[in-house]
């Protein structure tokens, strides 16, 4: 039984092999991104990104991470839903950061007007690490004694590759086969996030109570990662195909949706019950006052919001910090071993407000900045800094109420596994590499009620050692699955 991709001893001619058959593989079955070239080229579907084979997981860490997911889902809701609360861990943050003040600004308004729609959608994915507790040599297989579970995030919007991912499962059973290992069904779990993704956005089309209405999927004009969101779509027609799902971009919404008497959300003749977000998260995807009039529109509507802006919100990276203060977890949890498994899972963070408190933070960073990240709050990879970078950082912004818009966390120092990772611009070799664990979950619920709370299947992605950001899309990572053992 193998249990360690160090263990795979194959020529390079079957390698070659194994790695023809699995490209035409994850084409055929959907494993798969837009070129991202130009012109025509641009429409063209390759293999996304992905390990030759899974990468290992203890059963006991992977079972830590789904069991928690619930749990964390619940505490967002209500971190959601408690104004004070956000109020007081944001208010330094939007003093610094144009993008959340004017979602903060979107938020402000929506509850001055009166809520139209009670209800929020969240499809959520949680990351985590395995952090080394001890020094332990790349691809050394270990226990979970040796392993803590560290979440890195809380992905509230646009939480990616609930589709690709469960292909992968097969995929990778495909390639131990080739590769002549006898793996147990269960050391490669099913793992299906689609599924239970899909079905929470068919339970808000229910819960909004029009036959008639559709679902918007949000995307930008220039989308890599049309077949991940693709496979979401069919699930849905899987369990309704008369369900009318409708791709449109923020301006779309600007240019021919409008509000209705009723608050309706109208767009070229059709209501909206759910908008399903996988563009507005950062930024970059608001390049006029167009796209954020587009989101005030519907986030003042009557449509099922997936996210709501205040789900956006408490994907910030600072209410992740602002929750790891001690105590703060009593607020919104009062089962006391839930607070406890909850805060077993969280990384050290410091706030890096302009007081005593935040220069503490500066002075640790500036001792030992390869012990730490700096987060601003964004998603989508490719924006945290690290090492000579926070040095650089702190230099230019000491004393500076900038640094306001970032927290400090600590640096974890995940376990290295071997792997040979298919990606383009990656050498085809036996690479040192490290992993994140995400899961996946669905929740409805209104402030005053949970309506939907459930665990939906897990995801890996896997990067070389050493590369510091992990986006797939953005081209840092690879989609992976774990061995358990």
């Amino acid at each position: 039984m193998a249990t360690s991709i160090k263990e795979v001893d194959l020529s390079n001619k079957r390698l070659q092999e194994i790695l023809s058959v699995a490209n035409d593989w994850a084409l055929c079955n959907g494993i798969s991104i837009r070129s991202g070239a130009d012109g025509v080229e641009a429409e063209k579907a390759v293999p996304a990104p992905y390990a030759l084979f899974p990468s290992v997981v203890p059963a006991p860490v992977l079972e830590q991470a789904k069991s928690t997911m619930t749990h964390f889902s619940r505490l967002m809701h209500k971190v959601s839903m408690d104004h004070e609360f956000l109020e007081q861990s944001l208010k330094n943050v939007i003093q610094v950061d144009p993008f959340m003040l004017s979602l903060w600004n979107i938020y402000c308004k929506v509850r001055e007007s009166g809520i139209k729609q009670p209800l929020h959608l969240g499809l959520f994915r949680n990351d985590f690490m395995m952090n080394c507790l001890d020094s332990i040599s790349p691809g050394q297989i270990v226990g979970a004694d040796r392993l803590e579970l560290k979440q890195i995030e809380f992905n509230s919007i646009a939480a990616s590759f609930g589709g690709l991912t469960g292909q992968i499962v097969d995929l990778h059973r495909l390639s131990l086969g080739m590769a002549g290992k006898d793996i147990k069904p269960e050391q490669i779990p099913d793992n299906k996030p689609a599924v239970g993704l899909a079905d929470g956005m068919v339970k808000a089309w229910e819960l909004y109570g029009s036959p008639r209405a559709v679902i918007i999927f949000l995307v930008s004009t220039l989308e890599r990662n049309v077949m991940d969101q693709r496979w979401l779509e069919f699930k849905v027609y899987d369990r309704n195909p008369n369900i009318r799902i409708l791709r449109k971009t923020l301006l779309d919404i600007n240019n021919h949706g409008h509000l209705d008497d009723q608050s309706r959300l109208i767009i070229d003749g059709d209501e909206v019950a759910l908008i399903y977000m996988r563009d507005g998260y950062t930024a970059e995807n608001y390049t006029s006052q167009k796209e954020w009039d587009a989101r005030l529109k519907y986030e003042l509507s009557r449509a099922i919001k997936c996210p709501s802006v205040q789900y956006q919100l408490v994907g910030a990276k600072k209410i992740q910090q602002e929750l790891a203060r001690p105590g703060v977890l009593e607020r919104f949890v009062s089962d006391p071993q839930v607070v406890s498994t909850l805060r077993a899972t969280f990384a050290d963070q410091y706030s890096l407000d302009l007081n005593q408190e935040g220069d503490a933070a500066v002075k640790l960073a500036l001792q030992s900045p390869a012990k730490f990240v700096l987060k601003p709050q964004r998603e989508g990879g490719g924006h945290n800094l690290y090492n000579d970078d926070i040095t650089n950082f702190f230099t230019e912004h000491n004393q500076s109420k900038e640094r306001s818009a970032y927290i400090l966390m600590q640096r974890i120092f995940p376990w290295q596994q071997k792997n040979y990772l298919v990606k383009p611009g990656v050498p085809f070799v036996l690479s040192d590499v490290i992993s994140e664990l995400g899961v996946y979950g669905v929740y409805i619920g209104s402030a005053d009620s949970e309506v939907v709370n459930y665990e939906c299947g897990h995801m890996m992605r896997t990067k070389i050692q050493g590369t510091d950001e992990g986006g797939i899309v953005a081209g840092f990572a690879v989609l992976d699955t774990p061995l358990v053992i």
